[in-house]
């Protein structure tokens, strides 16, 4: 049974203060796409002006990182934020984690991160949302949660009440220092194959928890296998680099417009220019293997 909340989440709208850019990071409203033990699991929804017309809109999954045991969907408000102003229906998902829910992980996380995906497909028509430009988006653990519902087929990795008549997986792939560290079978390096969808990794080379070598190689494997893939390697980058919860992060602008550019040019986003740097951000060293 689909639950939503469609109407605006008025306790932080209350709260809400815009950013130094005057970017308001405050949902505009709150759907529940899967429950799981009695415990209902929710999207936080960035929604595009114009929302409330007939039109359907592309669409944006993130998944937050840590570890698949802390971190919360506002880490990744800021990203969907900036989609939401370029047209897109921008989500940020609460999973399971292993120390507030005491699941196994990263299993039960990828069975939530697919469920999420089906219920954004699976409900396209009354979303507004276009079934056929569907993106997901992670940084460390949740970049392993995204590049899963992609490329991880094993049926244990699905909850068994899904819809399985509705696929998982997305249309594109946003991929911030993904962490791949987990049981093969999980791990979305084992199971490179041809008629993936586009990707774009982003990896820093001062991280020391994901570094840019096995990165390197994936990409390397992803296009070998025929597959659309964009690797960039930025100078001086750490653990989690590119995430926006500081405005003034010049890693944060320069993933965006690449990212930008790569949804454009994969059409999941109409073409255009990609946005300029703001004038604050300090432009960037990097490496691009495209």
């Amino acid at each position: 049974m689909l639950t939503m909340i469609l109407a605006l989440c008025l306790a932080t709208v209350c709260a809400a203060a815009p950013d130094n850019r005057g970017v308001t990071l405050t949902p505009d409203a709150e759907w529940t796409y899967k429950t799981v033990g009695g415990k209902p699991l929710k999207l936080s929804v960035f929604l595009p002006e114009g929302y409330a017309t007939g039109m359907r809109f592309s669409a944006i999954v993130y998944f937050h990182g840590g570890s698949w045991k802390a971190g919360e969907a506002a880490w990744q408000f800021p990203d969907c934020a900036y989609w939401r102003s370029q047209g897109m229906v921008a989500v940020s998902a609460d999973y399971r984690l292993k120390d507030r829910d005491g699941v196994q992980v990263p299993l039960e996380c990828v069975k939530d991160a697919k469920s999420a995906v089906r219920f954004l497909r699976e409900h396209a028509a009354k979303l507004k949302i276009d079934p056929d430009r569907i993106v997901v988006a992670g940084s460390s653990a949740g970049g392993q949660l995204a590049a899963a519902t992609a490329m991880i087929r094993d049926p244990k990795s699905e909850h068994a009440d899904d819809n399985h008549d509705v696929s998982c997986r997305p249309d594109a792939m946003l991929l911030y220092n993904p962490y791949y560290k987990c049981e093969e079978w999980l791990s979305p390096p084992a199971h490179v194959a041809p008629g993936l969808p586009p990707s774009i990794t982003f990896v820093g080379t001062e991280d020391p928890v994901v570094t840019p070598g096995p990165l390197k190689a994936f990409h390397d494997a992803l296009k070998a296998a025929g597959n659309a893939s964009r690797l960039y390697i930025a100078e001086g980058g750490k653990h989690g680099f590119c995430n926006g919860r500081n405005p003034s992060n010049p890693y944060f602008h320069w993933s965006l417009e690449l990212a930008d550019r790569f949804l454009r040019d994969s059409r999941i986003l109409a073409a255009a220019p990609a946005p300029a740097h703001p004038a604050a951000a300090s432009p960037v060293r990097f490496e691009a293997h495209e």
